[in-house]
């Protein structure tokens, strides 16, 4: 049996699209359509398919639009509120997110209950997509906070809340007007996060941003 190659890439350009749909996170699915339907383009003009080519070139485009807002412009979009720990919205957000906040920060229930514990949530527009929350130094040094909770969906964790609300943009420090945001890591994942945001072991188990 003779492979046709031409049909057979057809196949897996198919398929690439298939499974960027199955993708939770926002930016993945973007970037794995656009490999995808570029792919199909490129097949609609080997087998002179124009209305493929027109239509898979328009969600290229597409893709590519929404992965410049996402990974360029989405901070413009985000806000951050402070709001009450024992709000019912909270415990039912932690509640709903329970496992995944055990992988990631398994610390963290113990710690709920510090009485200078302090919640963030994080928008996009009026949709809540993560939550920040950590410990004022009272005693010490009423001026810092240590934050050792930082939790976003998964369809927002690869646009940049992380830079905003602690990195570059330093979007929780404007907002509380604290002298230091440090952070703790609870989990390997967390180490490798904080360090893509540009922080770096300060000692005692603290992370600081070093970044301009």
């Amino acid at each position: 049996m003779e492979i046709n190659f031409t049909e057979l890439f057809g196949y897996c350009a198919s398929a690439v699209i298939a499974f960027s749909l199955t993708r939770s996170s926002i930016v993945q699915l973007r970037w794995i359509n656009l490999f995808g339907a570029a792919s199909m383009c490129l097949y609609g003009v080997v087998i002179n398919a124009y209305p493929v080519v027109v239509l898979n070139a328009f969600i290229t485009l597409t893709n590519i639009f929404y992965i410049r807002k996402f990974v360029y412009h989405t901070n413009h979009d985000f806000t951050i509120l402070r709001t009450q720990a024992r709000s019912h919205y909270m415990t039912f957000f932690l509640d709903y997110h329970k496992v995944e906040i055990k992988r990631f920060f398994p610390k963290f229930f113990r710690r709920l209950e510090d009485e200078n514990r302090e919640f963030y949530v994080l928008l996009d527009g009026t949709k809540v997509v993560g939550v920040i929350s950590g410990i004022v130094d009272a005693a010490d040094n009423p001026q810092r906070i240590i934050v050792d909770f930082d939790f976003v969906v998964p369809q927002y964790r690869d646009c940049r809340l992380g830079v905003f609300a602690l990195g570059e943009e330093q979007a929780l420090k404007k907002l509380t007007g604290y002298q230091l945001i440090g952070a703790k890591a609870d989990s390997v994942e967390h180490e490798q996060y904080l360090e893509t945001l540009n922080f770096k072991p300060a000692g005692k188990g603290i992370w600081t941003y070093q970044g301009e």
